[in-house]
Formats: structure tokens, C-alpha cells, sequence
């Protein structure tokens, strides 16, 4: 067969488009490997750096550290473990996309407990994000606190199973830690996850901007990665209208599940009405002790409700938000006839000192 002229021209053409296609394919390749390579992964020594926070391996810049996160490590698993016990006996079943846990301090090891399946988790707190944070830049001394301050609030952890601001704003306020990020990697290691990835995060709102993080995280028992973010948000009542950027990050998340313990009443009243609506209109499950969101928020015709453990009461706290009195929860007490809960869960246990009062409640969204 014979080209025509133009023919032979078109095919010219042809092959240097493709050769031209193939020219800026492996440019781009080599680009996006970059981008992988550097940006915000963690390179060995990082992660060493994690170790160390963690307790997971020796150092001889505070040795005892080691020895003080197994020690408490060692009582909050045996804890995970009971409480994991426990949720199957009750066929517990957790939501696997994204849980919004409000007011959580550093409490990672409740939040992966109860869900630990979920593809994202989205924490806010009082607390300092504390990123980006160079170990390499500390001194010795420095480096000595912040591991004291880590096992500290270990030890706080796995001494009542929640965490007290008083203790938090301690520790994550020192120089040396400059916030919660080091404490969070300590933990989440401790859980075995790996840190593969991190990046700051801001919502930006006309007139506040909330900084926080969110880490990368490979489970090597899963077999996947989840995300895991956290922002330091003070609610100030005024949160929850369009435009204050603030909404429009938690309507951007989709259905939700929201898990709570130890909140201090802050959803009881009125004052942070606005922001609460804005979390349960996107709440498929809430999981929770009596210190979370009212009973009266969740109507029987809405929602199936479960009590596992024993309510009496709500438990006024020295600075905190009045409990609302919630007839609605001691009815459902009565009628679930419950053996106390065989783990401490809230606030339950300041009354008795033992778990006897403590409570899980689980709401799930009816279809």
C-alpha cells in the first residue's frame, strides 16, 4: 500500500505526539514521586523519634520511661480488653466511616475501642495541637520532659480511664511538649498503629481559625490505612451558623458517628445548642456516658436506645456545666435491669469509687 502525502504527514505527527505523551508522562511520574517521598511522610529517624514516645523501645535520655509506659499500657489494655469482652457479648456493632469524637482531650484508646473499624476519626479538645514538633531541635532536658509528660498522662489515663483538663493543660502546655501532638503518636504507637504520613490542618472562619492535624495511620493487623485528625476548638456558643467556617467542615464530613465520655455536661443547656444540632443532624450512632448529649435529644420514635451499666444520677462537677435532670434516663435504668458495668466508663465512679455507677449509652438513628 502506497501513503498519500498527507498520510505520511499524519503519521509523522502521530509519533511525535506520542513520543511528546510519553516524554511528559515520565516527567510527571518522576514529580509525583517526589511529592511522595518528601512533603509529610516520616523517615526513619522520626519514626524512631516515635518509639521512643511511645516506650516501645530503650532510650538513655529518661530509661525509666520505658518501664513507666508498660506499666500503665499494661492496665489499659487488659481494660480494652474487658471492655471489648463486654460489647461482643452485647452484639455492640460500631459504624466504619467517620466518627466525630467531641471534647476528647488525648483519649485515643476509648475511641479505638469502641471503633475501631472506622476509615476516619475526627477528635477536637481543648489541648494545643502542638505541630509541627522537632524532637532533633530539643535538648536533652527538653527531651526528658516531654517523656515525662507522656508517661504522666499515661499513668492519668490508666489510673480512671479519662483524662482531667487540670492534668492535660499541665503537661501539653510545657515548652518541651508544646502541645498534644507527641502525646497522641505515643499513644496511637502504643495501639500499634504507624505513622506513616502527617499534615497541619486549619478551618478558617471570618473571624477564628482552628489549627490542628491529621495523621496518616497503617494498621498492620487491619491491613489498611485510617486518618486520624485533631483540632484544638473551644466552643463558644456562638458556633453553628453558616459561614463561620466551622459549620461548614462538619456538614462537608456526611453522616457521622459520634462518641463522647467525660464532657463535663458542655451539650447540657443551651449555650452550645446550636453547634450540638449541627453534630446530631448528621449522627447516624452516638456512643456515649450520661456527661454527653441529653437523653431528650434522641426521641424513641427516632432512635433505638440501649443503657449498658447503671444511672442514678448525673454528677454536678466543681467549675463545669449543671447536668440537666433526665427523667427519661432513670426510667430506661429501670427498665434495662442492668448488672453494673465490670470497667470504669465516665464519671460514674467518683460517687462509689468503684465502676457500680458507671454507664454506656448507644444511640442508633432509625431508618
Amino acid at each position: 500500500m502506497v501513503l498519500e502525502p498527507f498520510e505520511i504527514s499524519l503519521v509523522f505527527m502521530t509519533k511525535k505526539v506520542y513520543v511528546l505523551l510519553n516524554f511528559y508522562l515520565i516527567i510527571l511520574f518522576f514529580q509525583c514521586s517526589s511529592i511522595t517521598q518528601t512533603g509529610s511522610s516520616h523517615n526513619s529517624g522520626e519514626s524512631s523519634a516515635f518509639e521512643t514516645w511511645a516506650g516501645l523501645q530503650d532510650n538513655t535520655i529518661e530509661p525509666k520511661h520505658k518501664t513507666e509506659m508498660n506499666k500503665s499500657w499494661s492496665v489499659m489494655m487488659e481494660r480494652k480488653k474487658q471492655i471489648e469482652t463486654f460489647l461482643l457479648a452485647k452484639s455492640y456493632e460500631s459504624h466504619h466511616g467517620t466518627v466525630v469524637y467531641p471534647f476528647s482531650g488525648i483519649d485515643v484508646l476509648n475511641l479505638f475501642t469502641f471503633f475501631p473499624l472506622s476509615n476516619r476519626y475526627i477528635l477536637f479538645g481543648l489541648e494545643d495541637p502542638g505541630y509541627p514538633f522537632d524532637w532533633d531541635s530539643k535538648s536533652e532536658s527538653e527531651k526528658k520532659t516531654a517523656l515525662l509528660g507522656i508517661s504522666a498522662l499515661s499513668s492519668h489515663l490508666a489510673g480512671r480511664n479519662y483524662f482531667t483538663y487540670r492534668k492535660m493543660k499541665e503537661e501539653t502546655k510545657k515548652p518541651a511538649l508544646s502541645g498534644a501532638y507527641p502525646v497522641f503518636v505515643a499513644f496511637l504507637r502504643r495501639l500499634g498503629k504507624n505513622v506513616i504520613e502527617s499534615k497541619q490542618e486549619i478551618i478558617s472562619g471570618p473571624n477564628l481559625t482552628y489549627k490542628g492535624f491529621t495523621l496518616v495511620l497503617y494498621d498492620s493487623t487491619l491491613k489498611r490505612k485510617q486518618t486520624f485528625t485533631y483540632f484544638k476548638i473551644f466552643l463558644t456558643g456562638k458556633e453553628g451558623v453558616p459561614g463561620d467556617g466551622i459549620t461548614e467542615y462538619f456538614n462537608s464530613l456526611g453522616k457521622i458517628s459520634i462518641f463522647t465520655k467525660s464532657a463535663e455536661y458542655l451539650f447540657h443547656g443551651e449555650r452550645r445548642s446550636l453547634f450540638r444540632t449541627l453534630l446530631l443532624s448528621n449522627a447516624v450512632q452516638v456512643v456515649q456516658d450520661d456527661s454527653g448529649f441529653p437523653i431528650r435529644l434522641f426521641p424513641e420514635a427516632e432512635w433505638s436506645r440501649k443503657l449498658y451499666g447503671r444511672y442514678e444520677k448525673s454528677w454536678k462537677l466543681s467549675g463545669a456545666v449543671d447536668p440537666e435532670y433526665q427523667a427519661d434516663m432513670i426510667l430506661l435504668n429501670a427498665e434495662s435491669k442492668n448488672e453494673p458495668l465490670p470497667f470504669p466508663f465516665g464519671y460514674g465512679v467518683l460517687g462509689s469509687k468503684t465502676a457500680s455507677q458507671s454507664l454506656i449509652l448507644v444511640f442508633n438513628r432509625k431508618n
